[in-house]
């Protein structure tokens, strides 16, 4: 039970890692409180759709979409 317990502490401090580091690629300023701030910066960014990270909105349709988008802002 305690060895249980140990895998299953440890997946979620893995998985709470891994989610808290996917803004980190993110451009400073590209999260929003609001999806219609987010869906102004989608356009800008010639992307499409938003998304949600935790209470914050970011534009594209998804973060890999996003990272492109932002490799491809001029």
């Amino acid at each position: 039970m305690a060895r249980l317990t140990s895998l299953l502490t440890l997946f979620v401090v893995s998985s709470s890692v891994a989610i808290a580091s996917l803004p980190a690629h993110a451009q400073e300023g590209d999260m929003f409180p609001t999806k219609t701030a987010a869906q102004h910066r989608a356009k800008h960014l010639q992307c499409s759709g938003v998304f949600q990270m935790g209470d914050q909105w970011m534009p594209c349709k998804n973060f890999n979409a996003y990272e492109k988008a932002i490799k491809n802002e001029k």
